[in-house]
């Protein structure tokens, strides 16, 4: 099979745009006609995935008389995959075709090689236009079709641009002035993985943080990379069902897992600021911050509507229903939301994360460690962030809300960069005190949050609703448990324990 990379930046966008987008592509291309195609591709792989797990992709295409046999591998890139084709004269997979691939180590085990079958099929019109820009040569390709996966179906319409020839600056000119002009999406979720969702019934579904794959001889470069990646893909894969127009991020927690998710991007960053810290490196942060408070604002409406008492519970007859006033709070922030990712902002935020992960000046700096392997560079920061998380967190009892609020944030952060490199060895000490050190940062942010969160309630209800805090009501409730109510001196006390319990044993940890 020929082996090649494929350099690409994949955008999706709704159906009423179409003609705009199709025409602004059209005109760049200075009134050449486009190519048309009729693509209809089979995705082959097991019933566990065995393929798919490992990073691959392997399909047959139909175009006319002709089938071409593709696999394709994941790396550790946003816009570059592995790519091997060939001519094959069926539609069924040609096993013979793979032995020169590296996909050949997995389909020599009978376990997986004679249990390749269909697991989605694709049926795509494609559009494609070639652009000259910038000293490249750039494939514009529009995909209109559908995927099909156990009876179901799901639309495809999708912008691809590929780098055909020159470097990747032409690229990525022509991505940001096509998206500053024109609703496109960028997106990290391939068809195929789509398709793998759309099969398993877990397409529109919350989709929690994932791992990032990071080995004993990764450097500090592509450890960012790679954790950055996986990060970006995270929170796309939760902003799918939006961009797709299935809903408009009324899941709860899909909400809560794209917040996180840009959560744990900004804690990486921070975690790697003296390596990646470039021009572009404080506008990227305060864009996330943005997008992470919209974001926010959302999930702790959501948080609390899930856990406002029923009326039942108030002591005040005449007082007034919070639920409407918490509704409407919560459709305000959920709006802001959907508004600011489908912004020009929100939109040019995403492609210029993608770009500066991929190749910021940060990989060219002076005096950079960039080849330097991980260990000695992540335990060392860790480190420092743990001492940190404890001075702060002294007397964590008697801390005032505020001060008390930053500690929950500075250990979720720092749990969030410790679980990056749990099953790097040599971070830590060993993997036993690292996975100890997640554990009280994440007892300690859990008892710090039920507290702020029945902080937040009562002040909802004063400053929102005008129910006094003062009386012992519904605002002297904090979060319910079991349905049944518990007064917030009660809640507070029993948290606060727990605090300082996980905060001593976070203390003692010698991790690093």
């Amino acid at each position: 099979m020929a082996a090649g990379a494929e350099i690409e930046l994949k955008f999706l966008f709704a159906e009423r745009n179409s003609a705009n987008i199709e025409a602004l592509v059209s005109a760049v291309c200075a009134a050449r006609q486009p190519a048309h195609q009729r693509l209809r591709a089979i995705y082959f792989d097991t019933l566990n995935l065995d393929l798919w797990k490992q990073g691959f992709t392997l399909r047959v295409r139909a175009s006319g008389e002709s089938h071409i046999q593709t696999v394709k591998r994941m790396t550790s890139s946003g816009i570059q995959r592995d790519e091997w084709e060939a001519e094959t004269s069926q539609a069924q997979p040609d096993l013979d075709l793979i032995k020169n691939t590296p996909l050949a180590r997995l389909t020599a085990k009978p376990s997986i090689g004679h249990a390749l079958r269909p697991a989605f099929e694709m049926n795509i019109e494609r559009s494609s236009y070639l652009l000259e820009a910038g000293g490249g040569v750039i494939e514009a390709s529009f995909d209109r079709g559908v995927i099909e996966a156990n009876g179901e179906k799901l639309g495809v319409r999708e912008l691809e641009l590929e780098l055909k020839s020159g470097g990747r600056r032409a690229l990525y000119n022509i991505a940001r002035a096509f998206v500053s002009q024109a609703p496109l999406h960028p997106s990290l979720i391939s068809k195929a993985e789509r398709g793998h969702l759309l099969a398993k019934g877990a397409l529109g579904r919350a989709a929690k943080s994932s791992k990032p794959r990071l080995g004993k001889d990764v450097t500090c470069g592509q450890a960012f990379q790679e954790i950055c990646q996986t990060c970006l893909h995270d929170f796309h894969l939760n902003i799918l069902v939006n961009i797709l127009g299935l809903e408009k991020l009324d899941n709860a927690e899909t909400v809560h897992q794209a917040r996180v998710a840009i959560r744990r991007l900004r804690a990486v960053m921070a975690l790697f600021k003296p390596l990646v810290f470039d021009i572009a490196y404080r506008k990227l942060r305060g864009e996330l911050k943005w997008l992470a408070r919209l974001l926010g604002a959302a999930r702790d409406m959501d948080v609390l509507q899930a856990n406002l008492p029923p009326r039942t519970t108030w002591a005040q007859a005449d007082a007034r229903d919070p639920t409407g006033y918490c509704e409407a709070g919560r459709l305000r922030a959920r709006q802001a939301a959907v508004e600011a990712l489908n912004s020009e902002r929100g939109r040019i935020l995403l492609l210029e994360l993608a770009v500066w992960i991929e190749d910021g000046r940060w990989q060219s700096q002076p005096s950079s460690i960039v080849g330097e392997p991980i260990q000695s560079f992540a335990g060392l920061r860790l480190k420092k962030r743990h001492e940190k998380l404890v001075r702060q967190g002294a007397g964590v009892a008697h801390l005032a809300p505020r001060p008390r609020h930053k500690v929950r944030i500075k250990a979720k952060e720092l749990r969030y960069m410790a679980e990056f490199f749990v099953d790097v060895p040599g971070a830590a000490k060993d993997r036993k005190r690292l996975k100890k050190l997640i554990d009280c940062c994440e007892k300690l942010q859990s008892a710090l949050g039920a507290i702020r969160d029945a902080e937040a309630m009562a002040e909802f209800l004063e400053s929102t609703v005008g129910i006094n805090a003062a009386a012992d009501c519904l605002a002297k409730t904090a979060i319910l448990s079991s349905g049944q109510p518990r007064r917030a001196e009660d809640v507070a006390e029993k948290d606060l324990k727990k605090a300082v319990h996980a905060y001593s044993r976070l203390a003692a940890i010698e991790a690093f």
